[in-house]
């Protein structure tokens, strides 16, 4: 059965709840890249102390136009979420914005991947990458970037770094490292992965 995508909208709004608030990050709901922070642990005091804040800023952000994300579908399965859209559309691109200019409004960034915990380990990241593909041209995008962790990152950090996906299934899908992340470190261990549509 194929993946299908949705963009996510007051109809499916529940199922994003669900799925995000399971995850280790649940406080966030990826609100994160919406939000200026002056430091990660203001991020973490928020995501702990603040969640429902964090839920409605997502779901306003959604009805007021903003491409905050898609749910990954196979049938009535819920299999994953993706905080993914125009750079333009988040906060903590800004930086990426500036490197490509003009061309932000029409490359969509993937800034969080997250796999339903009953469907982890099926290999499921590039079946859904290459179900957003689809999507991805259907909106209009030039391309789609991840910034996902080297493989290394998890056998020494574990699941701590898999919120942006991994370069296996980056590169499984097509996607092809195009540069470091933009917040690059020697400990980072993450890059930009990008394909054309």
């Amino acid at each position: 059965m194929s993946i299908s995508i949705e963009r996510l909208n007051e109809k499916n709004f529940a199922d994003y709840e669900t799925l995000t608030s399971r995850q280790a990050h649940g406080g966030c709901y990826c609100s994160f890249w919406h939000q200026k922070w002056q430091s990660m642990a203001d991020w973490e005091k928020c995501q702990k102390e603040t969640p429902d804040i964090n839920r409605q800023m997502v779901f306003e952000k959604m009805r007021s136009g903003f491409h905050v994300g898609v749910l990954a579908y196979q049938g009535s399965d819920l299999l994953g979420w993706l905080s993914v859209g125009p750079l333009i559309d988040f906060y903590w691109t800004w930086r990426r914005v500036i490197q490509v200019g003009e061309d932000a409004k029409a490359i969509a960034g993937i800034t969080c991947f997250t796999i339903a915990t009953n469907f982890q380990g099926k290999g499921l990241q590039s079946e859904i990458l290459e179900a957003l593909k689809v999507y991805g041209k259907q909106q209009g995008w030039k391309a789609i970037e991840g910034y996902p962790f080297d493989e290394s990152a998890l056998e020494k950090h574990k699941k701590d770094v898999i919120w942006p996906g991994l370069t296996k299934g980056f590169e499984k899908a097509g996607f092809t490292r195009t540069g470091p992340h933009w917040l690059s470190n020697p400990e980072a261990e993450r890059s930009i992965f990008t394909v054309e549509l």
